[in-house]
């Protein structure tokens, strides 16, 4: 017998078995926890393929009495956590679902969607394999990146562990929220997640220094296998001085061994790609998935996919 999206049951936050939940999605980490997404959200759903054998968490909004899905800011991407490995079929499935559901959404996906009729555009999300020791790792360091950390070697930076989130988010703020979609509410979320006592559990934030002023800074989350770096910032003057470069090169020789991965969260732009494919980051993209099924005239209001 083929499965149809009737398979699938879409459950509110508040009713999930989160017991149930947990079995399949600890692998999955920081995007599938509770907790983060909550936080992050407010208010959010899955989709739940039969007993919780496979489930797809989802944000949904309102408006104009039309509900859709979306992406939460500082939520990359949302997966399918399963208890058997994920195919197209299973993708195609909660899709299906999703689009019977909701007749409009714009969200990220980590599994390949390809051969569903959505719109679906790649992302590149970088990552550093921080299994090795470090001087296996710097081994995969690019030219580029060498030639940076001889320019900070010219600096006395000091390389220090911050527990302060409010301070750094507003700093990241301050310096890239004009480049960024996000709200005030956004980061006010965020924060508000670091200062809880499962947040300060998983909260990473590293400085740099130089003549006790802050030239660079990084607030990462982690999870069993992950370090995600969701605010990374380095001050306008510090930029000649590659502060950043000697950042990320600390906080990996810190991490090395610890963690399987340093998730870089991006970028499709290709000075910040080249950037992290110094470090020797490996690219798995994720994929933006949309539709728009919308009736007329609304549809002419939204982008049509």
């Amino acid at each position: 017998m083929v499965d149809d999206p009737n398979t699938i049951k879409f459950i509110e936050s508040t009713a999930i078995s989160y017991e149930k939940w947990r079995r399949i999605t600890d692998k999955v980490g920081l995007y599938a926890d509770p907790s983060f997404l909550t936080a992050m959200a407010g208010n959010w759903a899955a989709f739940v393929y039969k007993d919780y054998e496979a489930v797809l968490p989802v944000f949904p909004r309102k408006k104009w009495g039309i509900a859709y899905l979306h992406q939460p800011a500082f939520i990359q991407q949302t997966t399918i956590a399963s208890l058997v490995p994920v195919d197209g079929y299973l993708v195609g499935l909660f899709l299906a679902a999703c689009r019977k559901r909701f007749r409009f959404a714009e969200f990220y996906l980590a599994k390949d969607p390809s051969g569903s009729d959505c719109y679906i555009r790649t992302r590149n999300n970088y990552l550093v394999n921080l299994q090795p020791d470090y001087s296996d790792i710097e081994k995969a360091y690019k030219t580029d990146l060498l030639k940076n950390r001889k320019i900070a070697a010219q600096y006395t930076f000091e390389y220090r562990k911050a527990e302060n989130p409010q301070h750094v988010i507003a700093l990241y703020q301050q310096t890239y929220g004009k480049s960024l979609n996000y709200s005030s509410q956004d980061y006010w979320r965020l924060q508000q997640y670091c200062l809880t006592e499962k947040g300060q559990e998983q909260l990473v934030i590293r400085e740099v220094l130089l003549a006790g002023e802050i030239q660079a800074a990084c607030l990462c989350l982690k999870d069993r296998q992950r370090l995600y770096l969701l605010a990374n910032i380095t001050v306008a003057t510090a930029r000649k001085k590659a502060a950043n470069h000697f950042l990320l090169d600390q906080l990996i020789r810190e991490f090395a061994g610890q963690l399987n991965w340093l998730d870089m969260e991006g970028s499709d732009r290709p000075g910040i790609a080249h950037f992290y494919q110094n470090f020797g980051a490996v690219n798995e993209p994720y994929f933006f998935v949309a539709w728009n099924d919308l009736p007329l005239p609304v549809q002419w209001m939204k982008p049509r996919y």
